[in-house]
């Protein structure tokens, strides 16, 4: 058979006769040359090669026949220029985009390789528009070698022709006669059987029962050889003997029908037929010449090997069409949606198909071949496969390998399924060892199916998830839920030319940018500033927040001071929310400190949470500003964690030593201060609780019911409560100490009241009010605010008695106590209602009461020209009124013109109950000393006084 030829990409020959020649484009076959052949006028004689030259070479030019002119495969120039304009224009837009992602030197190549890949096309534009203007002689000199070429076929197509007529001839030849068996059949009328015979004369037909005992007895022949003979092979062992044959079937590849021509066991098996098991393929081979070429080397085969050598042969042939038929398979997906996708090649029996072809990095492929058998263990070859995976093998026990059912596209997705899961695991797997991606974090869905896609669910914050899926086709990464920040990340991913090794840093990053979008949203909705210009020093930040963190926001809010804020840092060992202390200078800003809040990074930051953590880091803020003062001054205190760890707010409490603190020990051990709520204007509410060592049992909580809000008081326990409504970060431990020692103050007023038995009628944190005479009711005040001195009042300043002495008892409240004044308040009662009613019954402007002090008083008569002397003095260890007139200087000195001398003599040489005369004066307790003054006093205003004067009634 003569190979196919090809001219320019124009006709073929398959071997058969053909009518197809043309001389010119005009001819009409070989046999028919209608530009040269004889004409009428030439008188019927043929024609010699010189006469068609002459005959051609007479001819007129104009009467030429045209050249067939030929177009296939042409181009136009201007579609030629249009195209290159619009891939320079593609490539520079995707240029564009893929300088952003870029470095400088990664710039500058992908230019400088864009410039020189336009410059050659453009150069090769020009060379183009150079050559077309000669376009018209080349393309007649193509076309004339293209005449020139058809008319070479046609004459050896007529050789051809007439070679094929002498051979056909052949078979035309009669034989030579057979003389001998003519004439003995002519004479005995029987002819002798010869080879020729079964030409001439057919064989009787067989009957039915004939052709049903020839099968029975050929089943029977054939079971006596398999079972006593010739015993099949291991992978033949599988066998049917029916209707006169032998089916042997070999599973998932075909079933061979045999049988024999002869009674010895010894004899051929013959090959009858041949069917393929497996899908796709025919059922039953057709009558042509592949059935022709099986069934003549399979009996040849069988004739020199028997079963063994003929399954070897068609074992080898069904698994050489297993891989044609797969490689028809892959090449109908590559032209259909798997186009510029994959890459088939054969090299020699094996097939090798790369997908994934626009993806960057390593080559991945599969191939498939014929595995060699053992021999020896009667181990047959097999179609087996080999999976190359980023161009590393790779095992392939559990891919999807139906030899019966041949599926190039349900293996190529059990493959690509399977890399798929190898992809996501180790991305799982690189995740779950960050500390920000727990067990809970991630959610690998394998699936067993490879029509379903397998994907990683990745919890980014408690209220988003990335969804990370690798498309089939292409070898993708797709990232779900779509967003700005997730399509760059999903570019970046496809890049890479080791995407599976970088996948979580990309991923990582993913969920840093999105958990800061949601904080700062969160963050502005709740009323927080978003510090976005505050940029500390790299050092500070290394220092305080380590260096594995990638992200740092900054938020406060107005309320507080300019020196703190918040900070939240995400990195891979988790996310850390830090209170800071900050200081501007010049340049920039200095981290003073950065203190932890036991918050957790697996929290929703919800607008409840920012509530909770404006609360918490307010505590956090304030407690560290009082314990950071308390070790300054070197105060003991410990803070206590809280034992409900399942409450929304973790705030510790601080415990100060109370004495070290009061410098008293009137408390318990422990100062227990907690912090609360904010108020409106973002005060923050401290509480301090305490406890006295020995409580107040006598004072009834009715006694405490006017007291200030911001201070409990039980007295029966001991316990107190003060609150301080104080701005974030103030320090509050001199206010608390203050309020103790108020507290304090108090408890040593009550227990002066308790003393005396004096009748409580206030009692706050600021103020005690008691009754210390009943008849007539006189009552007091003392406030105290720890910020000014004490203030002494009285209910009834103007009728009181004491208010002729309320500044020295103020005086004395602020230096000695209220010890001191209440016992200075009983001893001058009765001398300073007597100093009132001497006041009151005495003429205007002659009587004058002087109050030098608490215990110091004067009464001058200035129409008499007198003055007594009231003093305390200390007399036989009690406290007796010293009343004397200062003008007498001893007991023996007269005064002549000093009427009231001797008006007031007798009364200082008389004693009695309660007051004793001491010649120059007198002393009283406080009890008699009213009634000595009133009777002075009469006894100095008195006109004419007796001479004895009745002191007591």
């Amino acid at each position: 058979m003569p190979a196919a030829l090809e001219v320019n990409g124009h006709g073929s020959h398959d071997g058969k006769t053909s009518n197809s020649g043309m001389v010119n484009g005009n001819g009409k076959g070989p046999d028919n040359f209608s530009g040269m052949g004889a004409s009428q006028d030439m008188g019927g004689s043929p024609m010699t090669d010189g006469d068609l030259s002459n005959a051609l070479a007479r001819l007129p030019l104009d009467d030429a026949p045209p050249l067939p002119h030929i177009t296939a495969g042409f181009q136009s120039l201007t579609t030629i220029i249009n195209r290159t304009v619009q891939t320079s224009y593609g490539k520079l837009l995707e240029l564009v985009d893929g300088l952003q992602d870029a470095g400088d030197v990664a710039r500058r190549k992908r230019m400088m390789k864009y410039l020189s890949d336009t410059r050659q096309q453009f150069i090769k534009v020009l060379v183009l528009a150079q050559w077309a203007g000669k376009n018209t002689d080349v393309s007649k000199v193509i076309d004339l070698k293209v005449w020139m070429d058809q008319q070479r076929i046609n004459y050896d197509r007529v050789v051809w022709e007439v070679m094929e007529v002498q051979r056909s001839m052949f078979n035309a030849k009669l034989p030579n006669p057979d003389l001998a068996t003519a004439v003995r059949t002519l004479s005995t009328g029987d002819p002798p059987v010869t080879p020729a015979h079964s030409y001439y004369v057919p064989p009787k037909p067989l009957t039915s029962k004939e052709i049903l005992k020839t099968f029975n007895n050929i089943n029977t022949l054939l079971h006596l050889r398999f079972n006593l003979h010739e015993i099949p092979p291991p992978y033949f062992n599988k066998y049917e003997i029916h209707s006169g044959r032998v089916t042997f079937t070999s599973p998932h590849e075909f079933e061979l029908d045999m049988s024999i021509a002869d009674e010895d066991h010894s004899a051929q098996l013959y090959f009858i037929d041949l069917r393929l098991t497996f899908k796709p393929a025919l059922k039953t081979l057709p009558m042509d010449r592949l059935r022709a070429e099986l069934e003549g080397r399979g009996n040849e085969i069988l004739k020199h090997k028997g079963l063994i050598g003929i399954y070897d042969f068609l074992h080898d042939f069904v698994m050489t069409h297993k891989i044609s038929i797969l490689r028809r398979q892959f090449i109908e997906m590559a032209q259909g949606k798997w186009s510029d996708t994959l890459y088939i090649t054969m090299i020699k029996r094996t097939l090798v198909v790369q997908y994934w072809l626009g993806k960057p990095g390593p080559k991945n492929w599969i191939e498939i071949g014929i595995r060699k058998g053992i021999p020896d263990q009667s181990i047959p070859s097999l179609l087996s496969l080999r999976w190359m995976r980023e161009a590393k093998e790779s095992k392939t026990t559990d891919i999807v390998f139906d030899v019966e059912n041949l599926s190039a596209e349900a293996l190529l997705k059990s493959v690509i399924a399977r890399h798929t899961a190898v992809v996501l695991k180790h991305i799982s797997r690189s995740l779950s060892q960050l500390p920000i991606f727990s067990a809970n974090h991630l959610n690998l869905q394998i699936q067993p199916d490879p029509s379903e896609l397998s994907k990683l669910v990745v919890q980014l914050t408690p209220s988003r998830n990335l969804t990370v899926i690798i498309e089939p086709i292409t070898g993708r990464f797709a990232l779900q839920r779509p967003s700005h920040m997730v399509i760059r990340g999903e570019n970046t991913l496809n890049q890479f030319a080791e995407a599976a090794i970088k996948a979580h840093e990309t991923i990582s990053r993913i969920r840093f940018m999105t958990m800061q979008e949601e904080i700062e949203t969160r963050a502005r909705s709740m009323g927080w500033e978003i510090l976005k210009m505050l940029n500390p020093k790299m050092t500070d930040l290394k220092k305080y927040f380590g260096s594995a963190t990638m992200y740092i926001m900054y938020l406060r809010k107005k309320s507080w001071s300019d020196n703190w804020i918040l900070a939240v840092s995400l990195g891979v060992t988790g996310d850390f929310w830090w209170i800071v202390e900050i200081n501007e200078i010049p340049r920039g800003w200095v981290i003073n400190d950065a203190q932890r809040l036991p918050v957790s990074g697996n929290q929703p930051v919800t607008y409840q949470f920012f509530e909770n953590l404006e609360k918490m880091v307010a505590s956090f803020i304030t407690l560290y500003t009082n314990t950071r003062k308390l070790s300054a001054d070197g105060i003991d205190h410990r803070l206590i964690p809280t034992n409900n760890t399942n409450a929304a707010i973790v705030i510790p409490t601080l415990n100060i030593n109370f004495k070290a603190l009061t410098k008293s020990d009137w408390g318990a051990n422990n100062l227990r201060v907690s912090v609360h709520d904010l108020d409106r204007h973002g005060n923050i509410t401290v509480l301090v609780e305490g406890r006295m060592k020995t409580p107040m049992t006598r004072l009834h909580s009715a006694d405490l019911s006017a007291a200030k809000s911001d201070v409990a008081f039980h007295p029966r326990s001991g316990t107190f409560i003060m609150q301080f409504a104080v701005s974030v970060g103030s320090v509050v431990t001199d206010a608390i100490t203050e309020r103790l020692h108020r507290i304090e103050r108090l408890i040593g007023f009550i227990t002066t009241v308790q003393k005396y038995k004096l009748t409580a009628k206030t009692v706050t944190l600021g103020k005690i009010g008691f009754i210390y005479n009943r008849k007539p009711e006189l009552s007091a005040e003392v406030s105290f605010d720890g910020e000014h001195e004490m203030e002494l009042e009285f209910d009834t300043p103007t009728a009181n008695p004491h208010r002729r002495i309320s500044t020295f008892l103020r005086t004395l409240l602020n230096q000695r106590g209220l010890t001191a004044v209440v016992g200075t308040l009983y001893l001058t009662l009765p001398l300073l209602a007597a100093l009132d009613r001497i006041e009151d019954n005495s003429p205007e402007d002659e009587v004058f009461v002087l109050a030098r002090s608490s215990e110091w008083y004067r009464i001058e008569y200035l129409a008499k020209n007198f003055v007594i002397d009231i003093r305390l003095r200390m007399r036989r260890d009690a406290l007796w009124w010293f009343i004397h007139d200062p003008m007498l200087r001893s007991q023996l000195q007269e005064t002549s013109h000093h009427d009231a001398v001797q008006r007031l003599r007798h009364i200082w040489m008389q004693s009695g109950q309660g007051y004793e005369g001491l010649k120059n004066g007198l002393v009283a307790n406080k009890d008699a000393v009213g009634e000595m003054l009133w009777t002075i006093h009469n006894t100095i205003m008195s006109p004419d006084p007796p001479d004895v004067i009745e002191i007591l009634n």
